[in-house]
């Protein structure tokens, strides 16, 4: 008798699941367009599950999620406790605990397990945490977002830019793959359908202060990726039209060309009206021609990725008088976002907002699907005696170097060790950038050192680590806190990458 058929001889209930879930997802009712959906990107399918909040923690409801992934081949089910067993795994949950076992392997959650309308309900964290130990699958998720990657699915991204043109905006979307778009006009908005690509985008929603533009928003909680462009006011014209064999989307958004009466004298024909733009797309016409306009656009803007180190309870290092190093590290990265947006010379991706904590793989998606020009993360820790002090870090690979000072690299390079092909450009980063840091009075600067960093391990460009210090448990952190001495460290920053310009060190 197997261990699953021995069971049914226990007063425990036991419920065979598979057809029974089955027929919940094809039944549950379709739901519109909203803001409390996940959705699940698996690479010969998507699917679109309901999230719910409970006090500010997002869940996802268990049983559907597993279904989603493989074969549920029974639940046993307690009045405060549940046992799945799932293909070859056994995974244990109990309600209004932080904790769920997998194999017998306990897996800690951010928040308790909970039950809702007969339901059991997990927080988001556990399909990073429990879920690949489950599935045996690559899981990809960037925190705070509500979509999720699976297996081997890579998604593409997109960088956006708004320029002025004559009587209206231009914008230019710039995809990392190719996409089919489809428009339509939906509530005074333009709907830009992304066709069946898996996208990641780098920010949710685009703010422009523009008389023709007012946001540029990705929306994918009906499972379809989609951008949805909002007017500054009513009555403008939308010409859309790709280029780059649909890699670039430019998009004009106009203000309607003006009527003119035509005088006639008597007997003699009216005059014609004004020909249309060409390539018109507007509400009328929810198409987009392959035709590109005769004004071309600059390039879009290169992107720096910007990574604050640590992040919620990973605090890192801490000062007598209680400055955390997530905290001040913060505070730098909004300061050299802006000194950098300044410059007007680049789009700013931020790694990680508020006081949460990505992974290593994390950090790194968001820089690679950004496909940054220059990576740069800041920490603050124990530089030795004297502050302030800054140093920079390369990283260093563990190939020997070869002739010349090049690492030798193999014929088949890991994505984990990717930052070897940027090692020089990198240094040549650090160089810069020491030298723009020292010219800050009463600071000192180490020469650039190269180390075996994690951080900077997998970052496809020119990738360097700034740290700040000393910031230790004996001494107070009033030096590296002042405002001052942040400004005089983002102007460096923003000036050495500014003068490296777009296209690496």
């Amino acid at each position: 008798m197997t261990r699953l058929s021995s069971r049914l001889l226990r007063k425990n209930r036991i419920l065979f699941l598979p057809l029974a879930l089955g027929f919940v997802l094809v039944l549950w009712p379709a739901r519109p367009l909203r803001s409390d959906n996940f959705v699940f990107y698996l690479p010969r399918a998507r699917h679109v599950v309901p999230l719910e909040t409970f006090e500010n923690a997002k869940y996802l409801p268990l049983l559907q999620v597993l279904n989603l992934m493989g074969k549920v081949a029974g639940i046993q089910e307690k009045k405060n406790a549940l046992r799945v067993w799932f293909g070859n795994s056994t995974l244990d949950v109990r309600l209004n605990e932080k904790r769920v076992g997998v194999d017998k392997v306990t897996i800690d959650l951010a928040q308790p397990v909970r039950m809702s309308n007969g339901q059991w309900w997990v927080p988001v964290d556990f399909l990073t945490s429990a879920l690949p130990r489950l599935t045996h699958q690559v899981v990809e998720y960037q925190v705070g977002t509500n979509r999720i990657f699976i297996g081997d699915v890579k998604p593409g991204s997109f960088t956006v830019r708004l320029d002025d043109v004559a009587s209206g905006a231009r914008l230019t979307i710039q995809f990392t793959d190719r996409v089919a778009v489809r428009t339509a006009s939906r509530d005074g908005k333009w709907v830009l359908y992304l066709g069946e690509n898996a996208i990641e985008p780098l920010e949710q929603t685009y703010q422009f202060k523009d008389p023709y533009v007012s946001e540029l928003r990705f929306d994918d909680q009906d499972g379809v990726p989609k951008l949805i462009l909002t007017p500054s006011t009513s009555g403008l014209n939308f010409y859309p039209a790709m280029a780059e064999g649909g890699k670039i989307l430019l998009a004009d958004v106009l203000k309607p060309p003006p009527t003119v009466a035509a005088q006639t004298s008597p007997g003699s024909q009216p005059a014609a009206p004004p020909s249309p733009p060409p390539a018109s797309a507007g509400p009328e016409q929810p198409q987009v021609t392959g035709e590109v306009p005769a004004a071309q656009p600059g390039p879009p803007l290169p992107v720096v990725v910007l990574d604050p180190g640590h992040g919620a309870e990973d605090t890192g290092a801490r000062s007598r008088d209680g400055v955390l190093e997530k905290d001040l590290v913060a505070q730098l990265v909004a300061r050299v976002r802006l000194a950098l947006l300044a410059t007007q010379k680049f789009r700013i991706v931020l790694t990680r907002t508020g006081d949460v904590n990505p992974s290593f793989e994390q950090r790194e998606l968001a820089a690679n699907v950004a496909r940054a020009a220059f990576f740069v993360s800041f920490h603050a820790g124990d530089l030795g005696a004297g502050t302030p002090r800054v140093g920079v870090y390369t990283y260093q690979p563990s190939a020997p170097a070869a002739l010349g000072g090049a690492p030798a690299l193999p014929a088949f390079l890991p994505w984990a060790e990717v930052q070897q092909t940027h090692v020089g450009q990198s240094r040549q980063l650090a160089l810069a950038l020491q030298q723009q840091l020292g010219g800050i009075p009463g600071t000192r600067i180490e020469p650039p050192t190269s180390a075996p960093l994690r951080g900077l391990r997998s970052i496809n460009a020119p990738a360097v680590a700034v740290e700040i210090g000393s910031l230790v448990p004996d001494e107070d952190a009033g030096a590296l806190s002042n405002p001052d001495f942040l400004e005089q460290i983002a102007a460096a920053v923003a000036k050495t990458l500014a003068s490296l310009g777009g296209g690496g060190a």
